[in-house]
């Protein structure tokens, strides 16, 4: 019998609950945004009393709400209120979207371009100052790629930026500045176009409606210390409508420490996450720090951000601090690093539940997950990017050849390996299905997951990379009441995965997006 009256129940469904057992059920009912009781149809129509919101799920399939355990959440919504390049197929496609853009701003104003990927052009090149300078003579432009990574500058940009050539990370070629800016430079721009809080809080709306839409009931973002303020207004005044587990930048590790702030303070909606700290680049850039040289790239074996002295000094004070760690680390040589980092904390301060993670982990070798799997450490990954580059075709093969490329993103090694794995999707793009096809249909054995251990990764996996695992992250008694309903089952059928779309989305029992429009399936 159930204790608490529930406030709805959903019912004739398929509801997988990633459970300890791995329960089905067929229905669920819900009282004050937490699940009270999971089970059959007329048992749980039972505890609903007159006035409850009943939904028929139509036989749908029904799992944990995903959790994006990578996004740069407010970052994203903030991109799609600038020129979206993501689906150009050429470059000069893109430099027409820039060009009409710039006609439409003021003088004083900057033409923002997101999300271009010279992997899907037919150029196959990074755009440059001269590009930009045709299509944009008259206004400062700048155009990010998609890693983040890398940005493209035109020539008034570069002179309202103060870049030269001793500026750090700026391209350079005989006949002066490319335009191209990596790594900390890109930071000088992203400074320089900081958008104002309202257009923050737009933002933050806008990304919350795309999660919605997509069954994503909680997101970790990896953010700037300038979008928390937005997050906790948002908070405040009752709009913040997905669960956020935040990470700061590790440019603020000294003010965590000054108000000794841990990882988990919070809310159930907005909670204190991890210290994020960058230790290479990105394979796109090529600036991951490799062991080898990238195949497409002979002279050049990426980056490091921090020297090894200051990567290991911001993971013990953390540590010490009882801050999460949560590390940026792509090429081999990238993770040997970050491991040797946290190796060195965890011996000078042994804890177990610390649950440190390191991003992306592209290219982790074998003896890295054994050391993982030793640490505790845990696998925040983005399978999205096998669906976007993965392949003999793909950008992977062609940064890192094909021997190479069969072991990057292993995610079933790191299942096998025992090593925890969250998966997110660093909004490359912004879609936990679309992640999942690219697991379960991936190109090599190393990386190919089953569709139960992908949807688990993407919910259960990422509550635990956020100690989240007591409230979220599988359906049972006493957890939050965050869930996604799908149009079809990808469980039990594989082949309807890659149509499969998100029908439902409820949280904290409510429901948030409906693409059927009514309480039948």
């Amino acid at each position: 019998m159930v204790a608490r009256r529930a406030d709805a129940v959903f019912y004739n469904g398929r509801i997988y609950t990633f459970d300890p057992e791995s329960r089905i059920v067929k229905a669920l009912a819900v009282s004050d945004g937490v699940i009270i009781a999971l089970g059959d149809d007329s048992d749980i129509k039972k505890t609903a009393p007159r006035g409850c919101d009943k939904f028929d799920l139509g036989g749908r399939s029904v799992v944990p709400g995903f959790i994006d355990a990578h996004t740069h959440f407010v970052q994203m919504g903030l991109d799609m209120l600038s020129v979206d390049l993501s689906g150009t197929k050429t470059l000069d496609e893109a430099m027409a979207l820039m060009r009409a853009a710039s006609q439409k701003i003021s003088e004083d104003e900057w033409v923002i371009g997101t999300c271009w990927r010279e992997s899907s052009w037919k150029d196959g090149r990074f755009i440059t100052r001269a590009d930009l300078d045709k299509c944009c003579p008259d206004r400062k432009a700048v155009a990010h790629r998609i890693c983040g990574h890398l940005s493209s500058v035109n020539s008034k940009a570069i002179s309202a930026l103060g870049l030269d050539g001793g500026t750090p990370d700026v391209d350079k070629d005989s006949s002066g500045l490319t335009g191209i800016l990596k790594e900390s430079a890109v930071g000088l721009v992203r400074a320089a176009t900081a958008p104002s809080r309202q257009r923050m809080a737009k933002a933050l709306t806008i990304a919350t409606k795309k999660a919605h839409s997509l069954g994503v009931t909680s997101v970790h973002d990896n953010a700037r210390i300038e979008d928390l303020p937005v997050y906790q207004e948002a908070e405040r005044s009752g709009k913040l409508k997905v669960r956020v587990r935040f990470n700061m930048p590790s440019d603020n590790l000294e003010s965590l420490l000054d108000l000794r702030m841990s990882s988990g303070l919070g809310s159930h909606w907005l909670r204190i996450g991890g210290l994020k700290i960058f230790c290479d680049g990105a394979l796109g850039a090529r600036t991951a720090a490799l062991s080898e040289p990238f195949t497409d790239d002979p002279g050049n074996k990426g980056m490091f951000v921090h020297d090894a002295g200051r990567m290991a000094e911001m993971v013990l004070k953390a540590h010490e601090a009882g801050i999460q760690v949560v590390i940026h680390a792509i090429g081999d040589e990238g993770i040997g690093r970050a491991l040797a980092s946290l190796d060195a904390a965890l011996t000078s301060l042994p804890r177990k539940d610390h649950r440190h993670r390191i991003e992306h982990l592209e290219l982790p070798s074998r003896d890295h997950l054994k050391q993982m799997r030793r640490l505790g450490v845990i696998a925040s990954m983005q399978p999205n990017f096998v669906g976007e580059w993965g392949g003999i075709n793909g950008m992977y093969t062609a940064r890192l050849g094909s021997e190479r490329s069969k072991r990057n993103n292993p995610f079933k090694e790191m299942l096998d390996a025992r090593v925890r794995l969250a998966f997110g999707s660093d909004c490359m793009p912004f879609s936990p299905l679309y992640g999942i096809l690219s697991a379960v249909n991936a190109p090599y054995e190393a990386q190919r997951l089953g569709a139960a251990d992908a949807i688990r990764a993407y919910s259960l996996g990422s509550a635990y990379a956020g100690f989240d695992e007591g409230v979220k992250g599988s359906l049972e008694v006493g957890k939050l009441a965050d869930f996604a309903v799908l149009s079809s089952d990808p469980i039990t059928v594989l082949s309807a995965l890659p149509s499969t779309m998100v029908v439902k989305t409820v949280i904290d029992g409510e429901l948030v997006f409906d693409r059927s429009g009514g309480k039948g399936a």
